[in-house]
């Protein structure tokens, strides 16, 4: 599979910066953090550019927006501004300036993971992982079925049973295998849960890609079309 995109992830709350980064790095993307401006210098002289800047306001030492003003003229890559500030002069003043998109604190992880997603389309390095079954396709990044332009949003635990099939296409998996790549909740944990989870995973996809293989595991058949792993990633 091709490198995610590379996105630097500069927040000074080093909590929402890990949860943050761990749930894009979940979802395929290659993030780097800093927590200031100068962080975020030091990443771009050991890496260059990145492919999305993820950028807070409330910064130790220069401020956001002082940062979004000298990285704004001639950039190549969407900057997604976050801030606990909200207000419409904010937004718009961040946008004069130069910001691709902007986001109020607290936000979702499955929002961000999704104009993330919009934003490096946009600029051509789309990173959308997507599946297709029979009559739905599954966007992984975005977190949803996707069927005749309509969405239907997927849990964690759907999306990483999804995830742990889509990347071994014709591999056997264990009920143990799942339950390491796939973690479910605590009262989910045991074999016949996982029955339980792939068979209400089957009925909402309405596949039989994800086939029994009796007193052994699963297997995932790609339909004929299906984006397999191989395929799943960069979008030139």
């Amino acid at each position: 599979m091709s490198r995610g995109a590379l996105i630097y992830l500069i927040e000074d709350e080093a909590g929402l910066a890990e949860a943050c980064a761990e749930y894009l790095a979940d979802r395929g993307f290659d993030v780097r953090v800093g927590h200031s401006g100068e962080d975020l210098d030091h990443l771009m002289a050991r890496a260059g550019p990145p492919d999305l800047l993820i950028l807070d306001y409330g910064l130790p030492g220069e401020h956001g927006s002082q940062i979004l003003g000298r990285l704004a003229t001639g950039k190549t890559f969407p900057i997604l501004v976050a801030s606990g500030e909200g207000d419409a002069m904010e937004r718009v003043i961040s946008l004069e300036l130069g910001a691709d998109d902007f986001l109020v604190k607290p936000y979702e992880l499955r929002e961000l993971a999704a104009r993330a997603a919009g934003l490096l389309a946009r600029y051509g390095h789309a990173e959308r992982r997507l599946v297709r079954f029979e009559t739905v396709t599954v966007d992984l990044t975005a977190q949803q079925i996707v069927l005749n332009d309509r969405a239907e949003a997927l849990g964690p635990g759907e999306v990483a049973l999804i995830r742990a099939f889509a990347d071994r296409p014709g591999q056997l998996l264990s009920r143990q295998d799942i339950i390491e790549l796939a973690p479910a909740d605590d009262s989910e944990v045991y074999d016949r849960a996982i029955d339980t989870r792939v068979s209400r995973l089957r009925r909402k996809l309405a596949t039989g890609a994800i086939r029994t293989v009796r007193g052994h595991g699963y297997v995932y058949e790609p339909v004929t079309g299906a984006l397999t792993a191989p395929d799943i990633g960069r979008e030139e």
